[in-house]
């Protein structure tokens, strides 16, 4: 049970660390531009410029929430090893898709292959970790 609550914790927080990212560094984005009207976000915004990088602005964001849907659908599954990899894949998976479908222009974004890694490092990192769980 234990790990359920890790899994739901670093789940929720990567979401919200990666929202935060797209609402302080991406003000052109949905997400950026829901937010922009309150004062307070302005003032963030130029808190936080000085950490501002490609990396930070377009791919930390997406690992997160690659992280997120990773470690989310660890909650759903036991902690047998098929299905550790299976959520892993299917975070890949997901952001492939994503990927892909900007690349195709079926949905707006570029379809970066860095994106790309980012998922696959997500998926990684949430099988590895489960996989050590498991086994202690």
């Amino acid at each position: 049970m234990a790990r359920q609550y890790t899994n739901i914790i670093i789940s929720a927080a990567s979401l919200f660390i990666g929202c935060l990212l797209y609402v302080l560094f991406r003000e052109d984005t949905y997400i950026g531009n829901i937010f922009s009207h309150l004062p307070f976000i302005t003032a963030l915004r130029i808190w936080v410029s000085p950490i501002s990088c490609n990396f930070v602005k377009f791919y930390f964001g997406d690992f997160l929430w690659g992280l997120s849907l990773g470690f989310g659908l660890q909650v759903f599954f036991t902690s047998r090893t098929a299905e550790i990899l299976l959520c892993g894949c299917v975070t890949f998976l997901c952001g492939l898709i994503w990927e892909y479908l900007q690349f195709c222009g079926i949905i707006s974004g570029t379809g970066d292959f860095w994106d790309i890694v980012s998922y696959f490092c997500a998926g990684t990192i949430c099988i590895i970790f489960n996989l050590r769980r498991e086994n202690q």
